[in-house]
Protein backbone atom coordinates (compact mmCIF):
# COMPACT_ATOMS: atom_id res chain seq x y z
CA UNK A 1 0.00 0.00 0.00
CA UNK A 2 1.65 3.23 -1.21
CA UNK A 3 2.21 5.58 2.39
CA UNK A 4 1.50 9.29 2.45
CA UNK A 5 3.71 11.63 3.43
CA UNK A 6 2.11 13.37 7.04
CA UNK A 7 3.16 16.80 6.01
CA UNK A 8 -0.11 16.87 4.08
CA UNK A 9 -2.09 16.00 7.00
CA UNK A 10 -0.45 18.71 9.07
CA UNK A 11 -0.70 21.57 6.95
CA UNK A 12 -4.56 20.75 7.42
CA UNK A 13 -4.38 20.98 11.11
CA UNK A 14 -3.09 24.90 11.82
CA UNK A 15 0.42 23.42 12.99
CA UNK A 16 2.88 26.45 13.68
CA UNK A 17 5.80 26.88 11.83
CA UNK A 18 8.83 26.46 14.06
CA UNK A 19 11.33 29.19 15.28
CA UNK A 20 14.18 27.11 15.84
CA UNK A 21 14.31 25.48 12.16
CA UNK A 22 13.52 27.11 8.64
CA UNK A 23 11.00 25.22 6.27
CA UNK A 24 10.07 22.64 9.21
CA UNK A 25 6.90 22.20 11.21
CA UNK A 26 6.00 21.14 14.77
CA UNK A 27 4.46 18.34 15.78
CA UNK A 28 2.78 19.17 19.12
CA UNK A 29 1.83 16.50 21.43
CA UNK A 30 -2.04 17.58 21.38
CA UNK A 31 -1.85 17.74 17.40
CA UNK A 32 -0.68 14.15 17.39
CA UNK A 33 -3.21 13.30 19.55
CA UNK A 34 -6.11 14.50 17.37
CA UNK A 35 -4.31 12.49 14.53
CA UNK A 36 -5.25 9.56 16.46
CA UNK A 37 -8.00 10.14 17.79
CA UNK A 38 -9.37 10.79 14.61
CA UNK A 39 -8.25 8.48 12.34
CA UNK A 40 -6.49 5.65 14.25
CA UNK A 41 -7.98 2.30 13.42
CA UNK A 42 -8.51 1.73 17.02
CA UNK A 43 -9.85 4.75 18.13
CA UNK A 44 -12.49 4.38 15.07
CA UNK A 45 -13.02 0.65 16.84
CA UNK A 46 -13.54 2.55 20.28
CA UNK A 47 -16.74 4.51 18.46
CA UNK A 48 -18.33 1.72 17.26
CA UNK A 49 -18.55 0.48 21.24
CA UNK A 50 -20.60 3.48 21.78
CA UNK A 51 -22.68 2.72 18.20
CA UNK A 52 -23.12 -1.12 19.12
CA UNK A 53 -25.00 -0.48 22.42
CA UNK A 54 -27.23 2.07 21.36
CA UNK A 55 -28.52 -0.33 18.11
CA UNK A 56 -28.36 -2.81 21.44
CA UNK A 57 -30.49 -0.77 23.17
CA UNK A 58 -32.47 -0.08 20.05
CA UNK A 59 -33.03 -3.69 19.39
CA UNK A 60 -34.46 -4.31 22.83
CA UNK A 61 -36.92 -1.70 23.12
CA UNK A 62 -37.89 -3.48 19.98
CA UNK A 63 -39.72 -5.87 22.10
CA UNK A 64 -42.18 -3.16 23.16
CA UNK A 65 -42.93 -2.35 19.26
CA UNK A 66 -46.71 -2.68 18.67
CA UNK A 67 -47.06 -6.01 16.45
CA UNK A 68 -50.25 -7.28 14.29
CA UNK A 69 -50.95 -10.66 13.77
CA UNK A 70 -53.25 -13.18 11.88
CA UNK A 71 -54.19 -16.71 11.34
CA UNK A 72 -56.57 -18.64 9.39
CA UNK A 73 -57.50 -22.25 9.21
CA UNK A 74 -59.82 -23.98 6.69
CA UNK A 75 -60.56 -28.11 6.17
CA UNK A 76 -62.26 -29.46 3.45
CA UNK A 77 -62.97 -32.99 3.08
CA UNK A 78 -65.59 -35.13 0.99
CA UNK A 79 -67.22 -31.82 -0.38
CA UNK A 80 -67.41 -30.42 3.01
CA UNK A 81 -65.97 -27.44 4.51
CA UNK A 82 -65.92 -28.44 7.93
CA UNK A 83 -64.33 -24.95 9.31
CA UNK A 84 -63.07 -21.67 8.28
CA UNK A 85 -61.58 -20.00 11.16
CA UNK A 86 -60.05 -16.41 11.03
CA UNK A 87 -58.39 -14.19 13.88
CA UNK A 88 -56.44 -11.29 13.24
CA UNK A 89 -55.48 -8.20 15.56
CA UNK A 90 -53.00 -6.18 16.52
CA UNK A 91 -51.43 -6.29 20.21
CA UNK A 92 -49.61 -3.16 22.11
CA UNK A 93 -47.20 -4.25 24.85
CA UNK A 94 -46.69 -1.82 27.39
CA UNK A 95 -44.01 -0.98 29.98
CA UNK A 96 -46.22 -1.94 32.89
CA UNK A 97 -46.52 -5.09 31.93
CA UNK A 98 -50.33 -4.81 30.79
CA UNK A 99 -50.76 -5.97 26.91
CA UNK A 100 -53.35 -4.49 24.73
CA UNK A 101 -54.81 -6.45 22.30
CA UNK A 102 -57.24 -5.71 19.59
CA UNK A 103 -58.83 -7.59 16.33
CA UNK A 104 -61.10 -9.92 14.79
CA UNK A 105 -62.26 -12.92 14.53
CA UNK A 106 -64.89 -15.19 12.31
CA UNK A 107 -65.88 -18.85 11.80
CA UNK A 108 -67.69 -21.02 9.48
CA UNK A 109 -68.45 -24.14 8.66
CA UNK A 110 -69.77 -27.50 9.63
CA UNK A 111 -67.88 -28.59 12.43
CA UNK A 112 -66.74 -25.88 13.93
CA UNK A 113 -66.23 -25.83 17.52
CA UNK A 114 -68.97 -23.90 19.58
CA UNK A 115 -66.48 -22.32 21.62
CA UNK A 116 -65.05 -20.58 18.12
CA UNK A 117 -68.50 -19.70 16.98
CA UNK A 118 -69.00 -15.83 15.70
CA UNK A 119 -71.96 -14.44 14.29
CA UNK A 120 -71.93 -14.09 10.49
CA UNK A 121 -70.53 -11.23 10.73
CA UNK A 122 -67.90 -12.35 12.78
CA UNK A 123 -67.02 -10.08 16.15
CA UNK A 124 -64.75 -7.48 16.92
CA UNK A 125 -62.76 -7.70 20.03
CA UNK A 126 -60.56 -5.31 22.67
CA UNK A 127 -59.37 -5.58 25.76
CA UNK A 128 -56.30 -5.98 28.45
CA UNK A 129 -53.68 -9.34 29.89
CA UNK A 130 -52.46 -8.16 33.13
CA UNK A 131 -49.99 -10.15 34.65
CA UNK A 132 -51.51 -10.19 38.71
CA UNK A 133 -48.58 -12.32 39.93
CA UNK A 134 -45.28 -13.03 38.59
CA UNK A 135 -44.35 -10.73 35.66
CA UNK A 136 -46.48 -7.52 37.40
CA UNK A 137 -43.18 -5.45 38.83
CA UNK A 138 -40.96 -6.58 36.73
CA UNK A 139 -40.58 -9.12 33.20
CA UNK A 140 -38.17 -10.55 30.96
CA UNK A 141 -38.65 -7.92 28.55
CA UNK A 142 -38.63 -4.82 31.12
CA UNK A 143 -35.20 -6.52 32.57
CA UNK A 144 -33.54 -6.59 28.82
CA UNK A 145 -34.33 -3.24 28.47
CA UNK A 146 -33.06 -2.10 31.52
CA UNK A 147 -29.65 -3.93 31.10
CA UNK A 148 -29.73 -2.73 27.70
CA UNK A 149 -29.82 0.85 28.77
CA UNK A 150 -26.90 -0.31 31.42
CA UNK A 151 -25.26 -1.73 28.68
CA UNK A 152 -25.18 2.05 26.91
CA UNK A 153 -23.37 3.50 29.70
CA UNK A 154 -21.07 0.31 29.81
CA UNK A 155 -19.76 0.82 26.04
CA UNK A 156 -18.89 4.88 26.73
CA UNK A 157 -17.04 3.06 29.81
CA UNK A 158 -14.97 0.63 27.41
CA UNK A 159 -14.76 3.48 24.86
CA UNK A 160 -12.72 5.36 26.91
CA UNK A 161 -10.66 1.82 28.37
CA UNK A 162 -9.82 1.06 24.91
CA UNK A 163 -8.40 5.25 24.25
CA UNK A 164 -6.56 5.25 27.39
CA UNK A 165 -4.77 2.42 25.98
CA UNK A 166 -4.46 3.68 22.83
CA UNK A 167 -3.33 6.76 24.01
CA UNK A 168 -0.90 5.65 26.54
CA UNK A 169 0.84 3.69 23.93
CA UNK A 170 1.00 6.26 21.24
CA UNK A 171 1.96 9.21 23.48
CA UNK A 172 5.11 6.68 25.01
CA UNK A 173 6.12 6.69 21.84
CA UNK A 174 5.81 10.28 21.36
CA UNK A 175 8.37 10.75 23.84
CA UNK A 176 10.31 8.56 22.37
CA UNK A 177 10.48 10.42 19.27
CA UNK A 178 10.99 13.03 21.22
CA UNK A 179 13.77 12.08 23.47
CA UNK A 180 15.55 10.52 19.98
CA UNK A 181 15.29 13.79 18.21
CA UNK A 182 16.68 15.53 21.03
CA UNK A 183 19.91 13.17 21.68
CA UNK A 184 20.38 13.14 18.08
CA UNK A 185 20.76 16.37 17.78
CA UNK A 186 23.33 16.61 20.89
CA UNK A 187 25.51 14.08 19.22
CA UNK A 188 25.19 15.86 15.60
CA UNK A 189 26.61 19.09 17.52
CA UNK A 190 29.23 16.64 19.37
CA UNK A 191 30.87 15.43 16.37
CA UNK A 192 30.33 19.13 14.47
CA UNK A 193 32.65 19.98 17.34
CA UNK A 194 35.09 17.01 17.10
CA UNK A 195 35.63 17.91 13.31
CA UNK A 196 36.32 21.30 13.69
CA UNK A 197 38.51 20.61 16.08
CA UNK A 198 40.30 17.74 14.39
CA UNK A 199 41.06 19.92 10.95
CA UNK A 200 41.82 23.34 13.45
CA UNK A 201 44.55 20.75 14.96
CA UNK A 202 45.44 19.07 11.59
CA UNK A 203 46.30 22.64 10.33
CA UNK A 204 47.78 23.34 13.88
CA UNK A 205 50.35 20.47 13.23
CA UNK A 206 51.37 21.43 9.71
CA UNK A 207 52.72 24.70 11.18
CA UNK A 208 54.48 22.86 14.05
CA UNK A 209 51.97 24.87 16.56
CA UNK A 210 50.49 21.30 17.67
CA UNK A 211 52.54 18.57 18.51
CA UNK A 212 51.64 15.60 15.81
CA UNK A 213 49.90 12.87 18.36
CA UNK A 214 47.30 15.54 18.79
CA UNK A 215 46.18 14.91 15.17
CA UNK A 216 45.78 11.11 16.17
CA UNK A 217 43.92 11.64 19.32
CA UNK A 218 41.50 14.51 17.70
CA UNK A 219 40.52 12.15 14.73
CA UNK A 220 39.77 9.26 16.90
CA UNK A 221 37.73 11.40 19.06
CA UNK A 222 36.04 12.59 15.69
CA UNK A 223 35.36 8.99 14.89
CA UNK A 224 33.73 7.48 18.48
CA UNK A 225 31.46 10.45 17.83
CA UNK A 226 30.52 9.71 14.44
CA UNK A 227 29.71 6.26 15.97
CA UNK A 228 27.76 7.48 18.50
CA UNK A 229 25.98 9.83 16.36
CA UNK A 230 25.33 6.77 13.90
CA UNK A 231 23.57 4.70 17.40
CA UNK A 232 21.77 8.28 17.70
CA UNK A 233 20.37 8.08 13.61
CA UNK A 234 19.44 4.83 14.44
CA UNK A 235 17.32 5.39 17.74
CA UNK A 236 15.55 8.04 15.92
CA UNK A 237 14.59 6.24 12.90
CA UNK A 238 13.15 3.41 14.57
CA UNK A 239 11.40 6.06 17.13
CA UNK A 240 10.07 7.48 14.05
CA UNK A 241 8.91 4.16 12.85
CA UNK A 242 7.35 3.60 16.14
CA UNK A 243 5.28 6.98 15.79
CA UNK A 244 4.22 6.28 12.55
CA UNK A 245 2.00 3.05 13.76
CA UNK A 246 -0.67 5.71 15.41
CA UNK A 247 -0.39 7.96 12.06
CA UNK A 248 -3.48 7.52 9.52
CA UNK A 249 -5.79 9.42 7.46
CA UNK A 250 -9.16 9.28 7.16
CA UNK A 251 -8.85 6.84 4.40
CA UNK A 252 -7.49 4.21 6.49
CA UNK A 253 -4.18 4.62 5.02
CA UNK A 254 -0.76 4.95 7.44
CA UNK A 255 1.10 8.04 7.03
CA UNK A 256 5.20 8.29 7.00
CA UNK A 257 6.11 11.41 8.80
CA UNK A 258 7.98 14.07 6.39
CA UNK A 259 11.72 14.90 7.13
CA UNK A 260 10.41 18.44 7.85
CA UNK A 261 8.45 17.70 10.83
CA UNK A 262 10.12 18.11 14.13
CA UNK A 263 9.42 17.58 17.90
CA UNK A 264 8.94 21.37 19.82
CA UNK A 265 12.40 22.17 21.16
CA UNK A 266 11.06 24.31 24.73
CA UNK A 267 12.08 22.01 28.08
CA UNK A 268 9.12 23.48 29.34
CA UNK A 269 6.00 20.54 28.60
CA UNK A 270 2.39 21.35 30.96
CA UNK A 271 3.34 18.45 33.42
CA UNK A 272 2.29 20.36 36.77
CA UNK A 273 0.30 18.78 39.27
CA UNK A 274 -0.84 18.83 42.84
CA UNK A 275 0.24 15.51 44.09
CA UNK A 276 -0.40 15.97 47.77
CA UNK A 277 -3.55 17.14 46.82
CA UNK A 278 -4.60 14.26 44.28
CA UNK A 279 -3.64 11.34 47.18
CA UNK A 280 -6.27 13.48 49.52
CA UNK A 281 -9.02 13.19 47.06
CA UNK A 282 -7.93 9.48 45.11
CA UNK A 283 -11.10 7.69 46.18
CA UNK A 284 -12.93 10.46 44.22
CA UNK A 285 -10.51 10.17 41.45
CA UNK A 286 -10.44 6.18 41.66
CA UNK A 287 -14.55 6.37 41.46
CA UNK A 288 -14.72 8.08 38.30
CA UNK A 289 -12.04 5.30 36.69
CA UNK A 290 -13.72 3.75 33.49
CA UNK A 291 -12.33 0.05 34.84
CA UNK A 292 -14.33 1.11 38.01
CA UNK A 293 -17.40 2.86 36.60
CA UNK A 294 -17.45 -0.65 34.15
CA UNK A 295 -17.59 -2.76 37.01
CA UNK A 296 -20.15 -1.24 38.61
CA UNK A 297 -22.31 -0.89 35.64
CA UNK A 298 -22.07 -4.89 35.49
CA UNK A 299 -23.36 -5.13 38.93
CA UNK A 300 -26.23 -2.49 37.84
CA UNK A 301 -26.95 -5.35 35.48
CA UNK A 302 -26.35 -8.21 37.99
CA UNK A 303 -29.08 -6.35 40.50
CA UNK A 304 -31.31 -6.10 37.30
CA UNK A 305 -31.19 -10.09 37.20
CA UNK A 306 -31.31 -10.34 40.66
CA UNK A 307 -34.77 -8.51 40.44
CA UNK A 308 -36.38 -10.52 37.65
CA UNK A 309 -35.26 -14.16 39.64
CA UNK A 310 -36.89 -12.87 42.69
CA UNK A 311 -40.02 -12.26 40.43
CA UNK A 312 -39.73 -15.84 38.63
CA UNK A 313 -40.24 -16.74 42.92
CA UNK A 314 -43.69 -15.47 42.71
CA UNK A 315 -46.72 -17.79 41.09
CA UNK A 316 -47.46 -16.76 37.52
CA UNK A 317 -51.30 -15.28 37.72
CA UNK A 318 -52.99 -13.34 34.28
CA UNK A 319 -56.17 -12.03 34.12
CA UNK A 320 -57.26 -11.49 30.73
CA UNK A 321 -60.62 -9.40 29.40
CA UNK A 322 -61.65 -8.98 25.85
CA UNK A 323 -64.99 -6.86 25.23
CA UNK A 324 -66.43 -8.10 21.81
CA UNK A 325 -69.23 -7.02 19.41
CA UNK A 326 -70.51 -8.03 16.07
CA UNK A 327 -69.92 -5.37 13.81
CA UNK A 328 -73.34 -4.18 12.00
CA UNK A 329 -73.10 -2.78 8.57
CA UNK A 330 -69.09 -1.92 9.10
CA UNK A 331 -70.12 -0.32 11.98
CA UNK A 332 -68.03 -2.04 15.07
CA UNK A 333 -69.33 -0.05 17.92
CA UNK A 334 -73.35 -0.22 17.21
CA UNK A 335 -75.14 -2.78 19.07
CA UNK A 336 -71.81 -2.65 21.75
CA UNK A 337 -73.51 -3.98 24.94
CA UNK A 338 -71.35 -3.99 28.18
CA UNK A 339 -73.15 -7.64 28.51
CA UNK A 340 -70.92 -9.05 26.27
CA UNK A 341 -67.39 -10.28 26.87
CA UNK A 342 -64.95 -13.03 27.43
CA UNK A 343 -62.71 -13.35 30.34
CA UNK A 344 -59.89 -15.65 31.80
CA UNK A 345 -57.45 -16.39 34.26
CA UNK A 346 -54.39 -18.55 33.77
CA UNK A 347 -52.47 -20.25 36.85
CA UNK A 348 -49.00 -21.61 37.17
CA UNK A 349 -46.79 -22.24 39.72
CA UNK A 350 -43.56 -25.32 40.02
CA UNK A 351 -43.90 -27.00 43.48
CA UNK A 352 -40.48 -27.31 44.49
CA UNK A 353 -38.83 -23.93 42.50
CA UNK A 354 -35.45 -25.76 42.72
CA UNK A 355 -34.85 -23.58 38.71
CA UNK A 356 -35.87 -20.66 40.34
CA UNK A 357 -34.13 -20.83 43.69
CA UNK A 358 -31.09 -22.26 41.55
CA UNK A 359 -30.89 -19.09 39.47
CA UNK A 360 -31.14 -16.67 41.92
CA UNK A 361 -28.37 -18.36 43.99
CA UNK A 362 -26.27 -18.12 40.77
CA UNK A 363 -26.96 -14.98 39.98
CA UNK A 364 -26.39 -13.96 44.32
CA UNK A 365 -23.25 -15.86 43.53
CA UNK A 366 -22.26 -13.39 40.36
CA UNK A 367 -22.82 -10.23 42.46
CA UNK A 368 -20.51 -11.32 45.27
CA UNK A 369 -18.15 -12.58 43.04
CA UNK A 370 -18.38 -9.07 41.02
CA UNK A 371 -18.07 -7.31 44.56
CA UNK A 372 -14.84 -8.69 45.44
CA UNK A 373 -13.34 -7.70 41.69
CA UNK A 374 -14.22 -4.79 42.81
CA UNK A 375 -12.59 -4.14 45.85
CA UNK A 376 -9.30 -5.73 44.24
CA UNK A 377 -9.32 -3.31 41.41
CA UNK A 378 -10.12 -0.25 44.03
CA UNK A 379 -6.74 -1.46 45.50
CA UNK A 380 -4.79 -2.31 42.67
CA UNK A 381 -5.91 1.14 40.82
CA UNK A 382 -5.01 2.94 44.03
CA UNK A 383 -1.49 1.29 44.07
CA UNK A 384 -0.77 1.79 40.58
CA UNK A 385 -1.80 5.67 41.03
CA UNK A 386 0.34 6.08 44.05
CA UNK A 387 3.50 3.90 42.43
CA UNK A 388 3.00 6.18 39.64
CA UNK A 389 2.49 9.43 41.79
CA UNK A 390 5.83 8.32 43.42
CA UNK A 391 8.07 8.03 40.11
CA UNK A 392 6.53 11.79 38.98
CA UNK A 393 7.69 12.83 42.31
CA UNK A 394 11.20 11.55 41.60
CA UNK A 395 12.26 12.45 38.54
CA UNK A 396 10.96 16.25 39.21
CA UNK A 397 13.87 15.89 41.95
CA UNK A 398 16.22 14.68 39.65
CA UNK A 399 15.35 16.87 36.63
CA UNK A 400 15.71 19.56 39.56
CA UNK A 401 19.29 18.49 40.48
CA UNK A 402 20.43 17.58 37.22
CA UNK A 403 20.09 20.84 35.58
CA UNK A 404 22.20 22.22 37.64
CA UNK A 405 24.34 19.59 37.02
CA UNK A 406 24.19 19.76 32.95
CA UNK A 407 24.86 23.82 33.85
CA UNK A 408 27.75 23.02 35.94
CA UNK A 409 29.43 20.59 33.49
CA UNK A 410 28.87 23.56 30.63
CA UNK A 411 31.20 25.20 32.64
CA UNK A 412 33.95 22.89 33.57
CA UNK A 413 34.24 22.50 29.58
CA UNK A 414 34.59 26.16 29.02
CA UNK A 415 37.01 26.32 31.83
CA UNK A 416 39.18 23.19 29.98
CA UNK A 417 38.46 24.83 26.88
CA UNK A 418 40.43 28.54 28.08
CA UNK A 419 43.07 26.38 29.64
CA UNK A 420 44.29 24.29 26.90
CA UNK A 421 43.87 27.81 24.17
CA UNK A 422 46.08 29.21 26.63
CA UNK A 423 48.50 25.78 26.15
CA UNK A 424 47.99 25.09 30.22
CA UNK A 425 45.91 21.55 29.35
CA UNK A 426 45.85 18.76 27.07
CA UNK A 427 43.59 17.36 24.13
CA UNK A 428 42.62 14.58 26.34
CA UNK A 429 41.00 16.42 29.12
CA UNK A 430 39.06 18.80 26.92
CA UNK A 431 38.22 15.86 25.15
CA UNK A 432 36.95 14.75 28.49
CA UNK A 433 35.21 17.66 29.70
CA UNK A 434 33.34 17.67 26.47
CA UNK A 435 31.93 14.02 26.71
CA UNK A 436 31.18 14.51 30.11
CA UNK A 437 29.27 17.11 28.58
CA UNK A 438 27.24 15.52 25.87
CA UNK A 439 26.68 12.65 28.01
CA UNK A 440 24.76 14.83 30.84
CA UNK A 441 22.68 16.24 28.65
CA UNK A 442 21.92 12.88 27.18
CA UNK A 443 21.21 11.82 30.53
CA UNK A 444 18.97 15.01 31.09
CA UNK A 445 16.83 14.25 28.24
CA UNK A 446 15.83 10.46 29.19
CA UNK A 447 15.13 12.08 32.79
CA UNK A 448 13.03 15.14 31.06
CA UNK A 449 11.46 11.82 28.73
CA UNK A 450 11.17 9.84 31.61
CA UNK A 451 9.46 12.54 33.18
CA UNK A 452 6.88 13.31 30.82
CA UNK A 453 5.73 9.59 30.52
CA UNK A 454 5.30 9.26 34.36
CA UNK A 455 2.88 12.69 34.21
CA UNK A 456 1.35 10.52 31.10
CA UNK A 457 1.45 7.23 33.42
CA UNK A 458 -0.43 9.08 36.30
CA UNK A 459 -3.11 10.19 34.15
CA UNK A 460 -3.21 6.38 32.72
CA UNK A 461 -3.44 4.75 35.71
CA UNK A 462 -6.74 7.32 36.38
CA UNK A 463 -7.85 6.41 33.23
CA UNK A 464 -8.02 10.21 32.41
CA UNK A 465 -6.06 9.57 28.85
CA UNK A 466 -8.79 10.60 26.00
Amino acid sequence: MKKLILLIVLASLSFQWSAAQDSSRVLGLSDFLNIVRAFHPLGKQANLRIEYGEQNLKANRGAFDPYVYGDLYQKYFDDKQYYDLLNAGMKIPTWFGIEIDAGYEQSDGNFVNPQRGTPANGLVYAGISIPIGQDLFIDQRRADLRKAQVYQEITKAEQQILLNDLFKDAISAYWEWVGAARKYTIYQEGKALALTRYRAITRAAMIGESPAIDTLEAYIEYQNRTISLQDAVLDYRNANAQLEVFLWNQDGIPLELSVNVSPPQTDDFDSSLDVNLMRKHLDSLLSNHPKMAKNELYLDQLNIQRKLDLERLKPKFDLKYNAINEPLNGDIVQGYSMNNYNWGVSFKMPIFLRKERGQLQKTNIHIMEQQYANDQMVRTIGLNVNAALNIWETTQEQLSGYSTIVKSTNRLLQAEQQKFEAGESSLFLVNSREWSYINTQVKFVDLLMKSQKAFMNIEYQLGRLE
